[in-house]
């Protein structure tokens, strides 16, 4: 297996620079093509009621989409400053809509999808973003980049949890490009019933010539499971955690499960997650 196209979300933040350089060197590295994606909210205006409903002209719409196109082209500049057709396979796409939808429809035609941490605080963590949606929708890996920025690389020192699940042997699998070119890699393992199928995964790894070693955790009391992985992480030195996404059943599409939640907005190093 291999990442032959990587799409990598443009976001026009104080950090586009940093993930779209760190989006080149991936697809240097893997021999990819890269795909930049920006995605514009189409122009709204909040709906009121009653006596209270105020008349908004076109003019509202208008300076919103200028809004949108300087955004554009500011990304734009950015991704084609990095990113030179004649040195590299790369094309760049624009859109209008939901980001969460349009991210994730076109993630399921790549093999890798590099997007960005949300920037959240106070009650917007409790909100649903389009990185939510991507990971639950996209059909493959989605590796997150942290808010503050990368400059490292990723993928030489990567841990691995490992529970035993679908989810986590499809995250394993789906990272295997980065884990079979790493320098070490970590299986790590909570729990008796993790811990029994943890060899297995490494054995898994090891026939791919990876450099892998295993490692049983304890969770902690009191302490999720989602902030006793980032432990294992920094613990590990690791520049990339690998793990499975996990979704509340019937709820699956919109519903982070706890641990996922807890490393999405937590983590302060690169995360791949699949599910």
């Amino acid at each position: 297996m291999a990442y032959r196209t990587i799409l990598l979300e443009l976001v026009d933040d104080a950090q586009t620079e940093a993930r779209i350089l760190c989006g080149r060197r991936l697809a240097e590295r893997f021999e990819a093509e890269l795909v930049g994606i920006h995605v514009s909210l189409p122009p709204f205006v909040p709906v009121g009621y009653g006596e209270g409903a105020a008349y908004v002209g076109p003019e509202v719409f208008e300076a919103q989409r200028e809004a949108n196109r300087l955004v554009r082209e500011r990304v734009e500049a950015a991704f084609r400053r990095s990113c030179d057709p004649a040195k590299m396979p790369v094309r760049d796409v624009y859109e209008e809509g939901d980001p969460g939808e349009l991210i994730a429809e076109a993630a399921r035609t790549v093999d890798l999808t590099v997007a960005a941490q949300s920037a959240m605080e106070g009650l917007d963590a409790l909100a649903p973003h389009p990185l939510d949606h991507v990971i639950l929708s996209a059909g493959g890996p989605v590796l997150m980049l942290p808010r503050a920025g990368w400059g490292e690389p990723i993928g030489l020192r990567v841990v691995v949890a490992w529970n035993g699940s679908r989810e986590s042997a499809r995250a394993l699998k789906d990272a295997l490009p980065f884990l079979v070119t790493a320098e070490r890699v970590t299986v790590v393992a909570g729990g008796e019933d993790a811990a029994a199928t943890l060899e297995g995964a490494a054995a898994l790894l090891r026939r791919h010539a990876a450099n892998v070693d295993t490692k049983a955790i304890e969770m902690a009391h009191g302490r999720g499971h989602g902030a006793t992985l980032l432990g294992a992480l920094e613990a590990e030195g690791g520049d990339l955690l690998v793990m499975g996404a996990y979704g509340h059943s019937r709820l699956r599409e919109i519903v982070l499960g706890g641990a996922t939640r807890e490393v999405l907005r937590g983590a302060c190093a690169p995360v791949l997650f699949s599910c």
